[in-house]
């Protein structure tokens, strides 16, 4: 029986990277997001899309779409491909139970995406993470006159509001939703693993190379230390998870990694990991070791880095400029397939919707791009708190 597998958002090229996969692995794949067109939306490798709600609008009718669209295209797997994997978690437990949900359970998702529980977890399972508390919590007053500190929200993501304050600095002002965390000086690191049953099967690591704003649009393949594939497998070890789980890291001078945060979703690193691999692990189909890039192999969004190589010529960064098309002539297009040609051509209005969303509301294209499917701008909204708070009581009656 030929298998199908829902992808909850369409609109990244890491989703894209992951439809190709299954599709080449014989999975038929559907995606429902809330933009009527993205990349998967005009990819070979998608059977049907589906337009839905947007979440973080309405989250009742998000459900209720995804639950009717498992219902009429028979879906056998469901598999979050971005931020949305906090809604997709919590409706998992409606599903019927002959759908497998590809991700990790809410209990774990509301700890890693926390960036103080994710902590806390970190500690506790013997791994190293830098001291962080809220800016509401005294001690920040202590950690401040000591130290370099990063500021940053508890559940952000695609740093946003992401900033830096001098040691000696005055507190930022007090809030359980801001953190304040101890800098690491070192090298980033970023990490993405396929993750089965709580085993460790695969992790590709990799740094960005260009980047706009906080974003990496550009990546270059790094190895894997070993002392990180360790910190992962305990930090994982006995959770049961099956999924994607990414982590960023920074390896401080003595070679010792720091976990910063945990993103259990995939995530860039997707696009250095064998497609045919990646398929059938995905479906449980492999027990074969992953075939992952070499190291100082290079990935970009072709469009991305153009654009940045363009804002740098303009402010007359010229190194800056070269730096960028040096990934432009070198590095491969993450989104480009001579099976699959659209998506990589018609990319600019594919994503015109949230680059619109950008200029008019005055926010980065990060923020644009998951600001109606994130869990953090749910958050921030008090009909999201009060929607999520009378699922949960209802799950409970």
């Amino acid at each position: 029986m030929v298998r199908t597998a829902l992808l909850t958002v369409g609109r990244f090229p890491k989703a894209l990277t992951l439809a190709r996969a299954l599709h080449r692995n014989g999975v038929r794949v559907i995606v429902a997001d809330p933009l009527k067109r993205q990349l998967c939306s005009v990819s070979r490798a998608v059977a049907k899309n589906y337009q839905v709600a947007a979440p973080n609008t309405d989250i009742a009718a998000w459900e209720q779409d995804i639950l009717d669209i498992i219902e009429r295209e028979a879906v056998t797997d469901l598999i979050p491909a971005s931020e949305e994997i906090c809604h997709v978690a919590n409706l998992a437990e409606r599903v019927p139970p002959s759908v497998r949900y590809v991700g990790p359970s809410a209990q774990w998702i509301a700890q890693w995406h926390d960036k103080l529980l994710f902590v806390d977890h970190a500690i506790a399972r013997g791994v190293t993470a830098p001291s962080v508390f809220t800016t509401a919590d005294p001690e920040t007053r202590a950690l401040v006159r000591q130290t370099d500190c990063v500021l940053k929200p508890r559940r952000g993501c695609s740093g946003t509001e992401v900033s830096f304050i001098d040691r000696g600095s005055s507190p930022p002002a007090p809030s359980h939703e801001m953190l304040l965390q101890r800098k690491v000086s070192g090298t980033h690191l970023y990490t993405l693993s396929w993750v089965d049953k709580g085993e460790v099967k695969a992790t590709a690591s990799y740094r960005g190379s260009t980047h706009s704003g906080t974003v990496a649009v550009g990546f270059k393949s790094a190895p894997t230390p070993f002392s990180v594939k360790r910190w992962i497998d305990q930090f994982l070890a006995d959770t049961d998870v099956t999924g994607f789980i990414s982590f960023d890291f920074i390896l401080d001078h003595g070679g010792i990694p720091w976990g910063i945060e945990c993103n259990p979703r995939m995530s860039s690193g997707i696009h250095f990991i064998d497609e045919t691999w990646l398929g059938a692990a995905v479906m449980g189909e492999t027990t074969e070791p992953a075939p992952i890039s070499a190291a100082g192999k290079r990935c970009q969004w072709s469009y991305s880095t153009l654009t940045e190589a363009y804002k740098h010529l303009f402010r007359f960064q010229l190194t800056d400029m070269l730096r960028c098309l040096r990934d432009l002539l070198t590095s491969r297009d993450a989104i480009w397939s001579w099976r699959d040609p659209l998506p990589f051509l018609l990319m600019t209005p594919l994503c015109w919707e949230f680059i619109w969303r950008s200029i008019t509301q005055k926010i980065t294209i990060g923020d644009a791009s998951q600001c109606d499917i994130a869990w953090h701008w749910f958050e921030q909204s008090g009909r999201g708190r009060a929607d999520a708070m009378e699922r949960g009581e209802q799950r409970e009656a």
